[in-house]
């Protein structure tokens, strides 16, 4: 009796201390992020083509996003409108953002892909298409240095 009521007060720091532990180095793992790359493309829209410049994002390119997502090989892929600053002076009327994990996940050519999601279009047509609905005006890479949460 003497040294059960003597082991059970050892027992709570022990196990306290040795969660506190395991803890710290599960918490650490998950928490860790991965490298973040992202790429910002600046496109200009003629203004009678913005209709088609969305189209084009929406039906050719989302869907490639889509699978590069779903194989891994992309983080995340968005398009912004700019609304502000306006006038005949924008520099440009859309930002395209996408992130990966690596710089060569970003450098991974897309010209698998358009054969198997869009059968009825050849690549050349993707990039004539692609060419004439937008001018890019400036595209960015930035990639992560730190990061807090």
């Amino acid at each position: 009796m003497q040294l059960r009521r003597l082991a059970l007060p050892a027992l709570i720091p022990t196990a306290f201390l040795i969660g506190t532990f395991v803890n710290t180095g599960f918490t650490q793992q998950q928490t860790t992020p991965d490298p973040l790359v992202v790429s910002v493309a600046f496109m200009k829209v003629d203004p009678t083509k913005h209709e088609e410049y969305r189209r084009l994002e929406r039906e050719i390119w989302r869907p490639m996003h889509q699978e590069r997502i779903k194989q891994g090989q992309m983080r995340s892929w968005t398009v912004y409108s700019v609304r502000f600053p306006s006038g005949t002076k924008r520099e440009y009327d859309y930002a395209v953002v996408n992130t990966y994990k690596s710089v060569a996940d970003m450098e991974r050519s897309v010209a698998d892909l358009i054969p198997r999601l869009h059968p009825n279009i050849p690549a050349a047509e993707v990039s004539r298409r692609t060419a004439a609905a937008r001018e890019l005006v400036r595209g960015e890479m930035w990639y992560q240095i730190d990061h807090i949460q």
